[in-house]
């Protein structure tokens, strides 16, 4: 049996509920998971945002500390904090932007994760539900 090494961007968390205030940051969060077989290090991995011109994106670089193994999930919240690691089925890296301002745009937005040599890993999109 083949071994994968697959971590993806599991969820968006990219517009908390109600009006957007400083005490809501750390509603907004991206979760990223180890679908794979083996612990992968995320020590220099970046998780960027999509700005409509492409330039001046956040980034978020993972602490050398942290690592997942398989199953394991990482949520990197935007407002700030201390990182920690909670046991589990699954464990998980509670992880900390520590911006002051949201990254995640509620009309829509796309995150992608790139490795600590820069190469692409997964992205994911999410689009705002329209009210009807």
């Amino acid at each position: 049996m083949k071994s994968s090494n697959r971590i993806i961007i599991e969820h968006i968390s990219h517009n908390p509920h109600g009006k957007d205030a400083s005490d809501k940051l750390n509603e907004e969060f991206v979760v990223l998971e180890n679908e794979g077989t083996e612990k992968i290090s995320l020590a220099g991995w970046t998780l960027t945002d999509e700005t409509a011109t492409g330039v001046r994106r956040h980034t978020y670089k993972f602490p050398q500390t942290v690592s997942l193994s398989s199953r394991e999930k990482a949520y990197v919240h935007t407002g700030p904090g201390e990182d920690s690691f909670e046991e589990g089925k699954p464990s998980k890296w509670i992880l900390h932007w520590g911006r002051h301002a949201f990254v995640w745009n509620n009309e829509g937005d796309t995150a992608t994760l790139f490795d600590a040599k820069g190469n692409k890993v997964d992205s994911l999109q999410v689009v705002a539900l329209k009210a009807t």
